[in-house]
């Protein structure tokens, strides 16, 4: 096999019911100098049976003995990566075929940016779209204002490329950064170079209710993740001149937890929703200065039901006729 274009890194832990939906989204990418890795991070469920059906050369499948977490799982991918390109792909996410083409075809004609990522259609644990991300960055960004933006706007990960040499360099995820290991490689890359959005759609992200993601945001544990994350990253070294941006990243993390104060609400009860939010301004009191942010705050406090009720309504009006997504506002 020749060198690979772009290595697609799937980590993969208990995910069979979604995984071959991925591994099919990658290989039938219309780009095809291209390799797909699977890494099995010793997952208890069918995974080894579905990746048993496939028998693509470009294809790569290795099983761990013992789960070493996310980012350990994709620092094996780093390691085996052998594409110009690198990118990680969820194990219940899917590409459109054209996305690596168009992606590469934006890196390759722009010399100076680091790694590009992209509007994301948000699907439900069926397949059904539920909403868009990504509709505020710019086509081109600063590494300063992407690093910023990484914070006030975020990113989806199953979205992003990278040119591979940055990812080599680095060597492996950090893991003390846990859940958030991906903002830690995101946040690095920033610091390399020029930063790409490629507006079209052409990703579907799974976001679950049921995922330990939803849960961590439900009872603070994300929010402490982020702000902890944030204030390590401003103190590297090469972030030194970007401290002037730090109060306003501080301020849009803390209104991220208010977002999802609901969540606390429906999962914890009332008193613990006020109590994350007691926290959270607390420890960043200039959120409170938003008016977002009491609008938040007012709606975690509405009866469960009615809350359940609005975010219906809400779904409904996100989706156009016939169950398409609506276009998102500008």
């Amino acid at each position: 096999m020749t060198t690979p274009m772009v290595s697609v890194i799937i980590p993969t832990y208990n995910a069979a019911r979604w995984l071959g939906l991925a591994v099919d989204s990658a290989l039938a990418q219309t780009l095809t100098e291209i390799e797909v890795l699977v890494f099995d991070n010793a997952s208890t469920d069918s995974t080894p049976e579905v990746m048993a059906r496939y028998h693509d050369p470009r294809l790569r499948y290795e099983r761990a003995d013992r789960n070493v977490g996310f980012a350990g799982n994709v620092t094996r991918g780093i390691q085996a990566a052998q594409g110009r390109y690198f990118m990680v792909l969820g194990a219940d996410d899917v590409l459109e075929p054209q996305f690596l083409a168009a992606a590469v075809a934006r890196l390759e004609a722009e010399p100076r940016a680091a790694m590009l990522h992209g509007a994301a259609i948000w699907i439900d644990d069926d397949g059904r779209a539920t909403g868009h991300s990504g509709g505020h960055w710019p086509p081109r960004s600063t590494g300063a204002e992407a690093f910023l933006r990484c914070f006030t706007d975020g990113f989806c990960y199953s979205t992003v490329i990278s040119r591979s040499a940055p990812v080599k360099a680095l060597g492996a995820m950090d893991e003390t950064w846990g859940m958030i290991s991906d903002s830690w490689l995101f946040l690095k890359l920033c610091l390399v170079g020029e930063v790409l959005f490629l507006k079209e759609e052409l990703v579907r992200y799974r976001v679950r209710e049921t995922s330990l993601s939803f849960e961590l945001y439900a009872d603070g544990k994300m929010f402490d993740d982020h702000l902890r994350g944030l204030e390590e990253a401003f103190a590297w070294p090469e972030a030194r001149g970007l401290a002037a941006l730090r109060g306003e990243a501080r301020v849009a993390v803390a209104q991220q937890a208010l977002d999802t104060l609901h969540m606390t609400r429906l999962g914890s009860g009332w008193w613990a929703a006020m109590r994350k939010a007691a926290s959270v301004a607390g420890r960043v009191p200039a959120v409170l200065l938003a008016p977002r942010a009491w609008a938040r705050i007012l709606f975690a406090a509405l009866p469960a039901p009615a809350i359940r009720m609005l975010r219906a309504r809400r779904k409904r009006i996100a989706m156009g006729p016939g169950g398409a997504l609506a276009p998102e506002k500008a």
